[in-house]
């Protein structure tokens, strides 16, 4: 009998319903083959307008449009046990299963359980998918059905600003945000649009536009645990568990076995999505593009002020403008992530 469970979000990405469980049909055939072959008919009634499907009652696929179908899912996951979980859909999904999942997971006194999760790339710019390191996602779910993988752990980062407090991978602060509300905003999208937003960004800047008067950096201050750890001038940059952000981008390449990374940098906008994933060669003689790096591998709590409101980005989703957040690391919010065995 099969031991994994699919959870799949309608609403990620920037296809339509139809067209993900269209998809999710094909990756689930050709990655799990004869434990998915009745899987058309399993989604058709997933998905019907009647709702007749209770996504309790979904052995292989459960689809979640709700946080109240997320709470149902993750109940039943939690009271079966089930070992392996792959998630279908994008960095907001991710963050907010995590959120639901743990407080579940507390509530019902589960907290020796910890599930083997496969990330699938089911939202926009997919960044905690790249994680895996499998060349798709028929090949990721083949791996995890047949015990071809190994796991690392993921802490999760708790972040806090006013009354909000929640479950992410990453949180950025500035340039990053600012480049995600553009691209929200416009008509094309996928990684051409995101180069279209980060051109209208910067050129829309005193940095990279002599005739601009929107200078975009900001003072920092970080402290750890009470004490200053670094003051600067910034554009943009973050925290992250992970070493990605949208489209395969590496520019936290520290965050790795379950530690995080900090990375602050000045004049940073056309270089973050290009070049990050080479930075320490590429800009070993210019150290004014990098402005501020650090490992992060053991508990602590951050605290991030700005001398004005910036965008905040939180697991690819836009938060208010804040002038400080507060970022907890713990290694008490754990997921066992998948990845490519090798």
């Amino acid at each position: 009998m099969i031991d994994i469970m699919v959870v799949h979000s309608t609403r990620s990405g920037k296809v339509s319903v139809e067209e993900g469980m269209a998809r999710l049909a094909e990756v689930v055939k050709a990655g799990l083959g004869k434990f998915a072959e009745n899987i058309e008919n399993l989604i058709s009634n997933l998905t019907s307008k009647e709702k007749a499907a209770d996504p309790e009652a979904g052995g292989l696929v459960s689809v979640v449009s709700s946080k109240e179908d997320i709470d149902k899912v993750v109940r039943n996951i939690l009271l079966r046990k089930v070992p392996k979980v792959a998630l279908s859909g994008g960095d907001g999904f991710a963050a907010l299963f995590f959120n639901r999942f743990f407080k579940a997971r507390a509530e019902l006194g589960r907290e020796d359980y910890r599930p083997d999760v496969l990330f699938l790339k089911g939202g926009t710019g997919n960044a905690v998918s790249y994680c895996g390191g499998f060349r798709n996602d028929e090949e990721g779910l083949r791996c995890l059905q047949e015990n071809r993988y190994e796991t690392e752990p993921l802490n999760l980062l708790e972040v806090v600003a006013d009354e909000r407090r929640e479950l992410a991978q990453f949180v950025s602060f500035g340039a990053d945000g600012e480049i995600i509300e553009i691209y929200s905003r416009q008509k094309l999208k996928g990684i051409v649009g995101y180069i279209l937003a980060v051109l209208r960004y910067s050129f829309g800047r005193r940095l990279y536009n002599i005739f601009s008067r929107n200078d975009a950096n900001y003072n920092l201050r970080i402290e750890s645990d009470g004490a200053e750890i670094h003051a600067g001038r910034h554009e943009g940059g973050g925290i992250s568990s992970i070493p990605y952000v949208g489209y395969g981008f590496r520019p936290y390449p520290l965050a790795v076995n379950g530690a995080a990374h900090i990375r602050f940098v000045l004049f940073g906008a056309l270089l973050m999505p290009t070049v990050f994933k080479l930075t320490r060669w590429v800009f070993a003689k210019r150290p004014n593009r990098i402005i501020y790096d650090r490992e992060v591998a053991s508990p602590c709590t951050l605290d991030f002020s700005f001398d004005r409101a910036l965008h905040v980005q939180v697991a690819g989703d836009l938060w208010e403008k804040q002038k400080s957040v507060r970022v907890e690391f713990s290694q008490d919010k754990t997921v066992n992530m998948v990845k490519r065995a090798g």
